[in-house]
């Protein structure tokens, strides 16, 4: 019964993936509806043009899948499926739920007040790694919150968020990837935001973050997408319409990390020495790898839905 809840909800995120893009998601609509979908009343201003036209880096030292929680057995709720790898404790309410999530059998289901899962950190985020996860709120978000981060003593040496209104960013919503350069409150942190590729975060997505330490180059991917969004120009004077605007875009230049002391922290981050921005809805299916993958690696990740093996995806032109 619970397979066959966890199909039907993927066959619903197939067609909301697809449906409900609207007219600011402009680094993911060419994916879907070709090169003609770039027609717009509206012009991006030079800047931000120039900025989505940015390649992504690419880190070609060898990948290893370290950690992967499924959160499919009841028995042992955090269960790692990396043999060796470390296991997720669940605290603060937290539980294994059958049928709650999006991969397999079960889901990692928070309350948003004080529920969370935490392990050792399987990865050295101070050299180039990767982390994925399935995610779903419980209704539309009206706070910050975080799905997955690294903790530090005073802070996240990196953190996933759900950002709604944005009012400087197109669009409103966001999810945000945020990197630390040391572990100290108030020190410097860069950001990557991605407001394309997603219907709703109260629909499963598939978020990805990626740190290239080669290049200092932290992405965050939404449903295998660097979805980024523009400011406007109306008046073509090359400069945006509205003074505050800020581009969207899901890459970080210049981003740096310390090696968290802590832990891994599933559904909430540490600030100024506290933990706190406590995921509510669904978490399922965490994976964590050493390496940067590439683009079409994260593509595998968030479109294959069935019998994925434990490995690191094995795409043919990505090394």
């Amino acid at each position: 019964m619970a397979k066959g809840t966890a199909a039907s909800r993927r066959r619903r995120f197939r067609l909301i993936r697809v449906a409900g893009l609207g007219g600011l998601l402009v680094g993911v609509l060419p994916v879907f509806l070709g090169a003609s979908a770039w027609a717009a009343p509206r012009t991006p201003t030079a800047v931000t043009t120039t900025a989505m036209g940015q390649a992504a880096a690419r880190d070609t030292a060898p990948k290893k899948v370290t950690a992967r929680w499924e959160f499919d057995r009841e028995a042992e709720a955090g269960a790692n499926s990396v043999p060796g790898g470390p296991a997720m404790t669940l605290g603060g309410g937290a539980k294994l739920v059958p049928g709650a999530g999006f991969m397999g059998e079960g889901g990692l289901l928070l309350d948003g007040k004080r529920g969370y899962a935490s392990s050792a950190v399987p990865v050295d985020t101070g050299t180039s790694f990767t982390v994925t996860a399935w995610v779903k709120a419980a209704s539309d978000p009206t706070r910050r919150m975080t799905v997955v981060s690294a903790a530090g003593n005073a802070t996240s040496s990196f953190r996933v968020d759900f950002v709604p209104d944005r009012a400087q960013v197109p669009g409103g919503d966001a999810w945000e990837a945020t990197m630390a350069r040391t572990d100290t409150t108030g020190g410097t942190t860069v950001s990557a935001t991605n407001v394309g590729g997603w219907n709703s975060a109260t629909d499963w997505n598939h978020l990805a973050v990626v740190y290239d330490a080669s290049a200092q180059q932290l992405r965050l991917y939404v449903n295998g997408q660097l979805g980024t969004a523009a400011c406007f120009d109306d008046d073509k004077d090359g400069a945006a319409d509205d003074p505050q605007c800020v581009p969207a875009v899901p890459w970080a230049d210049h981003a740096r990390s310390f090696t968290p002391p802590r832990s891994l922290q599933v559904g909430r981050a540490k600030s100024q020495g506290t933990f706190g921005d406590h995921w509510s809805g669904a978490i399922d299916d965490v994976w964590t790898f050493q390496g940067a993958l590439s683009h079409d690696q994260i593509g595998r990740l968030a479109g294959e839905w069935d019998g994925l093996p434990t490995e690191v995806p094995n795409v043919p032109e990505a090394g």
